[in-house]
C-alpha cells in the first residue's frame, strides 16, 4: 500500500522543538507548540486532476532569510511499494519568484525509509539563493511529492543491509 501518514506526536514534537529550543524557547513550550501544530497537519494532496506531485505544506510558519538554511520537519512519512522512491522537489513558484531550492537539490526518500529510526519523518531542507525574504505561513505548499517506479540491473546485488537511520544512514556500516 502507497500513502502518506502522520509521524508520531512524539517524534515531530522531537524534530520541531529543534528549531524551537534554538529560538529561546523551553523544552515545555516547545512540545506544547509542536501539538498543537500536530493536530493542524494536512495530508500531502495533488493541486489537480493532472497534477504529478503531491503539495507538501508547512505545519508552522517559518521564515527563511536570503543565504540561510531552515529544515522543516513536515510531520509526514510515506508507506511505498518496495519498488517505489518519492522525489521531493521545491514547488516552482518558490524557485521563480525567491530562487529557494532544497538544500540537496532533489530528495530521494527510498521505500525502507518508512522503517527507520526516525519513523520516516520527512524533513525538508531549504536554502534561500535569492535576494528576497521568502514568509510562509502554517498551511502553505512549499514543496512536492512525486512518486515513482525503479528498475534493477540484471547483475543486481544490493549490499544485504536494514536501514536504521535517516540522512545518510545507507553511507555506515
Amino acid at each position: 500500500m502507497t500513502k502518506f501518514e502522520k509521524v508520531s506526536l512524539a517524534r515531530y514534537q522531537e524534530d520541531r522543538a529543534e528549531i524551537l529550543l534554538k529560538e529561546g524557547l523551553s523544552r515545555e513550550e516547545a512540545y506544547k507548540i509542536a501539538e498543537q501544530e500536530y493536530a493542524g497537519i494536512e495530508m500531502p494532496r495533488r493541486g489537480t486532476l493532472f497534477s504529478a506531485g503531491y503539495d507538501i505544506r508547512t505545519p508552522a510558519a517559518y521564515r527563511l532569510e536570503p543565504g540561510q538554511s531552515l529544515v522543516i520537519p513536515t510531520g509526514l512519512r510515506i508507506a511505498m511499494e518496495e519498488d517505489m522512491w518519492l522525489g521531493v522537489y521545491i514547488r516552482s513558484s518558490l524557485g521563480f519568484k525567491y530562487q529557494v531550492r532544497l538544500s540537496n537539490s532533489v530528495a530521494v526518500i527510498d521505500a525502507d525509509y518508512y522503517g527507520a529510526e526516525n519513523e520516516g519523518h520527512l524533513r525538508i531542507s531549504l536554502y534561500n539563493g535569492g535576494d528576497r525574504v521568502l514568509e510562509l505561513a502554517a498551511g502553505d505548499a512549499f514543496a512536492q511529492g512525486i512518486l515513482q517506479k525503479y528498475y534493477k540491473t540484471d547483475d543486481d546485488d544490493p549490499v544485504r543491509k536494514v536501514r536504521k537511520g535517516g540522512i545518510g544512514s545507507t553511507n555506515h556500516s
